[in-house]
């Protein structure tokens, strides 16, 4: 008996391409909520797409092909999305492939140290897109090559449920909701190609029957109740909305603040947020040190493996040096880590915890970390010695101390060849020290910068040092370390705080998350471990007795004056407003990592795409100033009423405007640090900045709320300051600044 002919494959098609993308646009909004901004949203959004339309496309095609053609399609999308200036007119390269593959190796550190919703970092942009594409091309092949529709939801909702797992906040029922919208797609979808042989049960848009008769109302009903039960089940279901019975979104989020050697630095310093960690209170500030870094794999520095003893609270550490500080200690939150921050060379330590101490890093850690309104004391001594005597300090070879000077087998020889170069006039081992100090401070050969890969493999050091000169304090370091250990020096990685911002008294400092530093030991015979700073604009007053922190003569005597200026350290003297401000490198050109090929204009569909996707960028820029004038205004507006709030807001907008005219607030950089660099500029003469960063600093740390005079007061000084600027500056750099993507 003939039946009559069931859905055509070309609607079932369409159907199934339609749940598909549907399923990609809810896992990418879903999930994307773990990274801050909405551009990495959409990117996952994209790449959902993509994985989808591109699985239906050869869907037809063996599960083999299709799954190779995707693979090589995954490339190429990570390559698009997160590692866009490796490329070669937009493909992937070799360089490409060496990022992937360090990006992913770090994509299990940064996960474990990041809280959410975090910054896209490469790592973890690169775990995201890969999951997205994987999720939504799994859900295709188990939906409709295995037709097992309910198996291939599972993919896209361990992502969805990863977000909320992750977040702090309540569960978001529309994200639910979009999901059980795309999977019911799913079910229709698969449903329909099992029920092609029953009869047409879809006619297309605009006939009147669309539900034949010939499928029965039964049949009519049934669908129609299952469609009801679906919607409303999750709301009658017992524990909808409950805590789970496994609960994972507590861990890793008890809003300790946690650090791990070097890795989470950089998570740290790009907080959008910083916390603040501890005060102190003495009379010599300093760096506040918790641990040293001495054994180097060639992929990570790592600590020592160490003895450590037991101490009493107030036992003696360590012998007197030349002068002694005393210092008070205060945790303002919660701590993630054993180490016990104090200053170099430790002493003792008054704790009311249970201490252990390992003498050759000298690491002081408690039982368990800290919690906040925990206080101690610590006494360190700090060694004096002049220039001239660690010029006449008489090193033994390396053989004495093989671990001190250990460096992997392979390490690359351009590594050891520089610091040659570097240190070619050198006639001491003191002199070769600074010499590689000094060129790290150079802000004409280097540059510091956030937006680097916290990588610190050979092969990364090799990069920085030769090709894109910028990094944080991490790379700065780790060079300098390594440098040194391939001269037979023995050096080390040192982890802590700066000094902090001052706050009450001129004694007492307050340390956040963005003053977590890393910088350089070298042990000297006579005076032990002592602290070299080799970040550019940063400042330990432990070295004024013989590394000042500028180009100096062979006595050690400062020439110029300081990158930026720190009264509290004598050699360091502010900028005379006159005098010219070295010109920092410019930003990487990245190589093309393929020679020779057809570099001309190509004609055709992708000329038309390239010209419309240029008056498109054309209209956007022109619209930019506009957009960005109008957000300035709704946030200054929004902050009226609240006089803190107005100062901060006024602030943040100065620095945006500022930024537009080439003085932009570097990422990680103080108010006052950013005031000190704007004087240095030489283009500001009143003392407008002065008072707005003052206003500012109170409103963001004083306990009580500034006055209306306060606030009127900082939006009068940052209007006058961005006046006498933009005076200052030539029309071309203004219009630059107008219609730059980011200016700092």
């Amino acid at each position: 008996m003939a039946h009559t002919q069931g859905t055509s494959t070309r609607v079932q098609r369409l159907t199934s391409l339609v749940a598909i993308c549907l399923v990609a646009v809810a896992v990418g909004l879903a999930f994307g909520r773990v990274y801050q901004g909405k551009a990495t949203t959409l990117t996952l959004v994209g790449a959902g797409l993509a994985s989808g339309a591109l699985a239906w496309v050869l869907e037809r095609r063996s599960l083999l092909l299709a799954t190779v053609v995707s693979a090589a399609a995954l490339v190429f999308a990570v390559t698009v999305l997160v590692f866009p200036e490796t490329t070669w007119y937009g493909l992937p390269t070799l360089e490409t492939l060496r990022h992937i593959g360090a990006a992913a190796a770090q994509v299990g550190e940064e996960a474990r140290l990041r809280v959410s919703p975090t910054e896209p970092v490469d790592p973890l942009l690169l775990a995201g897109v890969v999951a997205s594409w994987a999720a939504v091309f799994s859900c295709h092949a188990l939906a409709f090559r295995a037709g097992s529709p309910l198996l291939a939801l599972v993919p896209p909702v361990a992502l969805v449920a990863f977000a909320d797992s992750v977040l702090e906040e309540f569960i978001k029922p529309v994200y639910g909701i979009m999901f059980l919208v795309a999977a019911l797609a799913v079910v229709f979808a698969d449903a329909l190609r099992r029920m092609q042989g029953w009869g047409p049960i879809w006619t297309g848009p605009g006939r009147a029957n669309r539900l034949l008769p010939s499928n029965g109302r039964g049949a009519r009903r049934i669908a129609a109740s299952a469609v009801v039960v679906a919607v409303l089940a999750p709301f009658v279901v017992p524990g909808f909305g409950a805590q789970a019975v496994i609960d994972i979104s507590a861990v890793n989020q008890d809003d300790r603040i946690r650090i791990s050697p070097l890795v989470s630095i950089a998570a740290q310093l790009g907080r959008s947020d910083p916390v603040d960690v501890f005060e102190v209170t003495t009379e010599q500030p300093g760096y506040w040190r918790m641990t040293a870094l001495e054994r180097f794999d060639g992929i990570e520095w790592g600590p020592a493996d160490e003895e450590t003893v037991p101490v009493a609270s107030g036992e003696d550490l360590a012998e007197g040096q030349d002068r002694t500080v005393e210092a008070s200690f205060t945790i303002l939150n919660d701590l993630g880590y054993d180490w016990l921050p104090v200053g170099t060379h430790p002493a003792s330590v008054t704790v009311d915890e249970p201490l252990t101490w390992a003498p050759g890093t000298e690491t002081l850690t408690t039982d368990g970390p800290l919690d906040a309104g925990a206080v101690y004391e610590a006494v360190s001594t700090y060694p004096e010695p002049t220039a001239a005597e660690l010029r006449d300090e008489r090193f033994p070879s390396a053989d004495f101390f093989p671990e001190l000077v250990q460096l992997p087998d392979g390490l690359p020889p351009e590594i050891h060849a520089l610091a040659e170069d570097w240190t070619k006039d050198a006639e001491t081992t003191y002199d070769a020290i600074v010499a590689i100090e000094r060129r790290f401070n150079d802000i004409t050969q280097f540059r510091y910068s956030l937006d680097v890969s916290p990588r610190e493999d050979s092969e990364s050091l090799v990069e920085f040092l030769t090709i894109t000169r910028e990094g944080f304090c991490q790379q700065f370091a780790v060079s300098m370390a390594v440098m040194l250990r391939t001269l037979g020096i023995p050096a080390r990685v040192a982890i802590g705080y700066t000094q902090g911002t001052i706050v009450g008294g001129s004694e007492t400092h307050r340390v956040g998350t963005d003053d977590l530093h890393a910088w350089v030991e070298v042990q000297f015979p006579t005076y032990g471990w002592l602290p070299f700073e080799p970040t550019p604009g940063r400042d330990n007053p432990l070295e004024a007795t013989y590394a000042p922190r500028t180009p100096g003569g062979p006595d050690g005597s400062p020439e110029e004056t300081c990158i930026r200026p720190n009264p509290r350290n004598p050699n360091c003297a502010p900028r005379d407003p006159g005098e010219t401000r070295p010109t920092p490198p410019a930003p990487r050109q990245v190589p093309p990592a393929v020679a020779g090929g057809d570099r001309g204009l190509r004609f055709g569909w992708q000329a038309v795409a390239a010209l419309a996707l240029g008056g498109l960028a054309l209209v956007l820029g022109l619209t930019l100033p506009a957009w960005r004038a109008l957000r300035r205004r709704r946030r200054l507006r929004k902050a009226a009423g609240h006089p803190r709030a107005l100062i901060l807001v006024t602030y943040d907008v100065f620095a945006e405007r500022a930024g537009e005219l080439g003085l932009g607030r570097g990422v990680g950089e103080t108010p006052r640090e950013y005031a000190g660099r704007i004087r240095e500029d030489g283009r500001l003469a009143n003392g407008e900045v002065g008072r707005l960063t003052t206003l500012t600093t109170r409103a963001a740390y004083a306990p009580h709320e500034p006055s209306h005079d306060d606030a009127l007061d900082a939006v009068a000084d940052a209007r006058v300051a961005l006046e006498e600027l933009r005076k200052a500056t030539p029309l071309g750099r203004r219009l630059r600044g107008r219609f730059a993507r980011r200016s700092v």
